[in-house]
């Protein structure tokens, strides 16, 4: 939380994360994609949060867990793993759904049929 405004930290934060989880190409695009997530928790002039700093601070402790200021791997790992399987459900959600959702949309031409 303490290196969300620090160019430096950012930069190896996305590369030591990238090690880990190598969810972007490089570390250079994993940092890209980390600024945006900060610029994004932050908000926007609209937002009931008035002071960006705390609202990245306030984004930034979802992850951590302990509260002890610090997102540690096991906290991260933790949000990804429960991410994936978020992910997972909703694919089979959808997939579930797909046939009955085909049906509702082949009945636009149910009017047709019916003379309406």
């Amino acid at each position: 939380m303490k290196g969300s405004d620090n160019d430096e930290v950012i930069s190896q934060v996305a590369v030591n994360f990238h090690e880990i989880f190598p969810i972007r190409k490089t570390p250079r695009e994993l940092e890209s994609f980390v600024r945006d997530v900060i610029a994004s928790v932050g908000g926007s002039s609209t937002s009931s949060i008035s002071n960006k700093q705390e609202a990245i601070h306030l984004g930034m402790k979802y992850l951590d867990d302990n509260n002890d200021g610090f997102i540690q791997r096991k906290e991260v790992g933790k949000h990804y793993n429960s991410a994936g399987k978020k992910f997972m459900d909703v694919s089979k959600t959808v997939k579930q759904m797909g046939p009955m959702l085909a049906m509702f949309g082949g009945m636009d031409n149910m009017n047709d049929f019916m003379g309406g």
